[in-house]
């Protein structure tokens, strides 16, 4: 059936039919479901530009930049070439909205999609995605996602927990937290087991000693300098990301402090530059690899109708090297 006709048996407009039938905005929730039961009675499916599923995986990523999302990257394209696949990347940054993006993703038909650190995915890109039974991977959502989506994510509260308890260990009662945004999981998931391995301990932590960020190195920065300017400032700083380490880094240099010996500094992912600064960083290790290998699993198991785990969460172990200092009484 044409447009024309499906909509006058809705009684609505062409226009309202195309917006459902594209996964557009500007219709009520209402409209929307009134619409989609039109065309489902009516056996209306949206022709794609390839009805042949496309020997790739998809990677989505919000932007592509000198963090852990290079490495991500790198691993994914390993993963999908042993799987003898092909990758492509869309960046959501680029200059297109989201909806053009993933219509573009759904005309291309692939395998599957792996979705990387997104905040929310908007309810019409799932159903375009579901509506072609294309399987979809969360890989470290910001935001809580639907039970019945996969998703893998890493266990930073038990991450959080040694890195504390290590700090403990070395003597540190006043530590200090360069978090990432307040509302996200990982942050909600840091300040977890930081107070889990504080609890019975005579260690301070306050709200003056936790910062809040973008997770960019120059918040990190401003959060590094605001820390280290309180009068009686932290002996150790525990950061988000190896970026944001760096940022400490610097701030403790401005200020005539040495690293470990006037201030402790962990990160957290171990990526690139931890093991080369000066000195090496020690942080919480985050596989990159196992994240991308298990994505790539998880997508091609789905798509064969196999049984998938479809919640992963994954290990986290520290680190040891020189940018931590034991404390004398």
């Amino acid at each position: 059936m044409k447009i024309n006709e499906l909509a006058e048996i809705a009684g609505v407009s062409p226009s309202t039919v195309s917006k459902v039938i594209n996964g557009r905005e500007g219709i009520s929730a209402k409209t929307r479901k009134h619409v989609e039961k039109i065309l489902k009675d009516n056996g209306y499916f949206k022709p794609l530009a390839s009805t042949k599923v496309s020997r790739s995986i998809e990677l989505v990523l919000d932007h592509i930049e000198s963090d852990c999302t290079l490495s991500f990257i790198r691993s994914v394209s390993y993963w999908v070439q042993q799987a003898d696949y092909s990758l492509s990347i869309t960046q959501l940054n680029a200059g297109l909205d989201m909806d053009r993006c993933f219509r573009g993703i759904i005309d291309r038909n692939p395998t599957g999609v792996i979705i990387h650190q997104i905040s929310k995915i908007p309810e019409t890109q799932k159903k375009l995605l579901d509506s072609r039974n294309i399987p979809y991977v969360v890989v470290n959502p910001i935001k809580p996602v639907d039970d019945d989506a996969m998703w893998i994510s890493i266990d930073r509260w038990t991450g959080s927990f040694q890195v504390v308890q290590y700090l403990i260990e070395q003597g540190h009662k006043k530590i200090g937290l360069i978090n990432g945004p307040e509302d996200s999981q990982s942050a909600i998931a840091l300040d977890g087991g930081f107070l889990a391995a504080a609890h019975h301990t005579d260690v301070e932590f306050t709200s003056s000693l936790e910062q809040y960020t973008d997770l960019t190195p120059g918040d990190a920065y401003r959060a590094a300098c605001t820390l280290l300017d309180l009068s009686d400032r932290p002996t150790a700083i525990f950061v988000s990301n190896e970026r944001m380490a760096m940022s400490v880094y610097r701030a403790a240099y401005e200020r005539g402090l040495s690293i470990p010996s006037d201030l402790s500094v962990i990160g957290f992912e171990d990526d690139y530059p931890a093991d080369v600064m000066g000195p090496p960083l020690t942080t919480i290790y985050q596989s990159f690899h196992t994240e991308a290998r298990k994505a790539v699993e998880m997508i091609i198991d789905a798509r064969r109708d196999r049984d998938v785990d479809k919640h992963v969460i994954l290990p986290m172990f520290l680190v040891k090297r020189d940018s931590v200092r034991k404390l004398t009484d």
